[in-house]
């Protein structure tokens, strides 16, 4: 609990950095939530309906805590489901050290990373499918048929979020198929009468999915599959599928020169080493315990599938691979595999416990192995939420300043020429549209000199990051200025008699 609580205070500032959750909250405070959810399947995605009002879900109420409630209950429940499946169906034992090496070895980056990212929607998508797996398992010791319609319904549900769920049947039949034990063609009639609700579901789904798109073309090439260059789709689906491997986006900040190795030991404080040695003291206690009851070969094979089959999707379609030929290491589904990597580590590791030639000193090389793997994922998201908070500071500016009554006793048609600002969703057009929540006033947003019609009354924005003000004045085509105005919470960093031409040079 303690390391859980941790990782969710650290990377607090993460939450609503990314360009889509802020879409997101305009769209909300706009009231537009069945038009756009509408919208949003009128461009080919049916599954936008259910999942354009779980992403609202968090900014109904318009308050940043109840956005950080909302991002830390949906990690929670998929915890919950994963401990669930783990003890009900492997180990007790094995279910908290896989938990707790999740949380621990956590980390955030600006990879479309869901612990931070399209709060509630997209995350719970995966927690649906761990209960699925728990429900079909169920049912081999209950014989219940109902057991197996739970299970079928919640992967539809997931699916109808997501279609990569949809590709997770892969390991619904491995499961099947280890269930019935002998010969695997004998067996098939009875593979397939196991899997009779799911093959329905699934197949309704498939149905309803394309005939959709038969009416409503998708024109989101991220949707649309791609099999032009199959070698880099291979690539793209290794690559998202260890995308989340713990400490690589901290070795993504050194490759990219964020942060330097020098940096590191200065941002070691004490609650992070407190935070390492409590995982690493509960790992060495409670590993030693874990009995995988001669389950570990099917127990890889399913983690194996678990980690590639979220990916296979957007592994063939344009944009993802163009991404990933972009050196984009990681997406929305490598969450997804990120569970079933924690889970194949946890099985890797007891399987070299096992030997009891080396048991003690295995235990001990892996207990220091997983205090320094926290310690430097807590790194890495204290380097990470620093850079957000540097974004969430610029945005609650911005939002400070077109909430302002400022904005209200300007003419219409003014220009706001922000140059240090590229947009909400890089969309200057949407920019608009999100000042619109707070003001009357037609104004346009420009971040491209060129583009200004001086003709036209200008306003130029600049942010400072000393202070946090966004300073706001009158400009014309030689930049003489004529008035300053300071927007937002601002203290004595700001100069009482600040040059508006120096600003805005």
């Amino acid at each position: 609990m303690a390391v859980t609580f941790f990782f969710f205070q650290i990377t607090s500032d993460s939450i609503l950095t990314v360009h889509d959750d802020i879409l997101t909250y305009m769209q909300v405070r706009e009231g537009h939530l069945w038009q756009t959810a509408i919208s949003d399947a009128r461009h080919g995605r049916i599954c936008h309906i259910p999942l354009t009002f779980l992403l609202y879900i968090p900014y109904i109420f318009n308050s940043g805590l109840i956005v950080r409630i909302c991002a830390a209950a949906a990690i929670i429940f998929d915890m919950f489901a994963f401990y669930t499946l783990i003890r009900k169906n492997v180990d007790k034992c094995a279910a908290y050290v896989s938990c707790l090496l999740f949380i621990s070895f956590a980390c955030i980056s600006n990879q479309h990373n869901l612990f931070v990212a399209y709060i509630v929607g997209h995350q719970i998508g995966i927690g649906l499918v761990m209960f699925s797996l728990d429900s079909f398992l169920s049912y081999y010791k209950s014989k219940k048929n109902s057991k197996l319609i739970l299970s079928a319904v919640l992967l539809f549900a997931a699916a109808s979020l997501y279609e990569a769920m949809a590709v997770y049947i892969i390991i619904f039949v491995i499961l099947a198929m280890y269930k019935n034990n002998g010969n695997i063609f004998e067996n098939c009639i009875k593979i397939i009468s196991n899997l009779r609700f799911h093959i329905l579901f699934l197949l309704a789904y498939v149905i309803i999915y394309f005939t959709w798109q038969d009416f409503f073309p998708s024109d989101y090439d991220g949707a649309k599959l791609y099999f032009g260059n199959i070698p880099q789709s291979i690539i793209t689906i290794l690559i998202y599928s260890f995308g989340m491997i713990p400490g690589l986006p901290l070795a993504a900040m050194l490759y990219k020169h964020t942060i330097s190795l020098t940096d590191i030991p200065g941002m070691i404080d004490i609650k992070m080493i407190i935070v390492a040695l409590l995982t690493a003291a509960a790992f060495f206690f409670v590993f030693p315990k874990i009995d995988l009851h001669k389950k570990s070969k099917i127990l890889i094979i399913i983690c194996g599938a678990g980690i590639l089959i979220p990916n296979i999707m957007v592994g063939f379609t344009s944009k993802y691979v163009s991404w990933s030929q972009q050196k984009s290491y990681a997406y929305v589904t490598s969450f997804y595999s990120y569970f079933f990597i924690i889970s194949l580590a946890v099985i890797i590791m007891h399987l070299i416990y096992r030997n009891n030639k080396i048991q003690k000193p295995a235990l001990v090389v892996m207990s220091i192995l997983v205090f320094i793997i926290s310690l430097l994922c807590c790194v890495n998201n204290k380097a990470w939420n620093s850079v957000f908070e540097k974004q969430l500071k610029r945005y609650e500016a911005f939002y400070n300043a077109v909430s302002d009554d400022y904005f209200d006793n300007i003419e219409d048609g003014t220009v706001i020429y922000i140059p240090d600002y590229t947009g909400i969703h890089h969309d200057m057009n949407i920019t608009k549209t999100y000042a619109s929540i707070y003001t009357s006033r037609d104004i346009t947003f420009q971040n491209d000199t060129s583009k200004i019609d001086f003709s036209k009354p200008v306003i130029c924005m600049r942010y400072d990051e000393v202070s946090g003000a966004m300073f706001i004045g009158h400009i014309s085509s030689d930049f003489i200025s004529s008035d300053l105005y300071i927007c937002g919470e601002y203290d004595s960093a700001v100069p009482e008699n600040t040059n508006m031409e120096t600003i805005f040079k």
